[in-house]
C-alpha cells in the first residue's frame, strides 16, 4: 500500500472532525465491530487502549492508530478471524454444558 493512501485516510477523517480519541463504541463503529466485539479485540491484544486503564473504567483508543488499522486489510483479517473464533469457541463450550451427563436420576 502506497504511502499516500493513509495519509488522504488521515486527512479525510481529520475534515470529519474526529476527535483525538474513541471511545469503544466509536471504535467499533469505525471499524465494523459488534461493541461487544472490542472486548474481544483486547483480549487478544490485537487493540491496546490509551494509557493503562483498570478493567472496569472507561477504554479510550487513539483516532490515528484506528484509522491505519481501518485500511490495513490484513489486520481486519486476524482480528475477524479471532472474533470468528471466541465465538465458535463459545458456542462449543454451551453446547457440550447443555449435554446430557448420563447420569440416571434416582428415584
Amino acid at each position: 500500500m502506497s504511502e499516500e493512501l493513509p495519509q488522504a485516510m488521515v486527512a479525510a477523517w481529520a475534515a470529519r472532525g474526529l476527535p483525538a480519541r474513541l471511545s469503544t463504541t466509536e471504535t467499533a463503529k469505525l471499524l465494523g465491530f459488534a461493541e461487544h466485539d472490542i472486548q474481544i479485540l483486547m483480549a487478544t491484544r490485537r487493540l491496546v487502549p490509551l494509557g493503562d486503564p483498570a478493567p472496569n473504567a472507561p477504554k479510550w483508543f487513539c483516532t490515528v492508530e484506528i484509522i491505519g488499522l481501518a485500511v490495513d486489510r490484513e489486520w481486519l483479517n486476524k482480528a475477524t478471524r479471532d472474533v470468528s473464533k471466541y465465538w465458535r469457541h463459545k458456542r462449543e463450550r454451551q453446547a457440550v454444558a447443555r449435554q446430557p451427563t448420563g447420569l440416571v436420576p434416582v428415584a
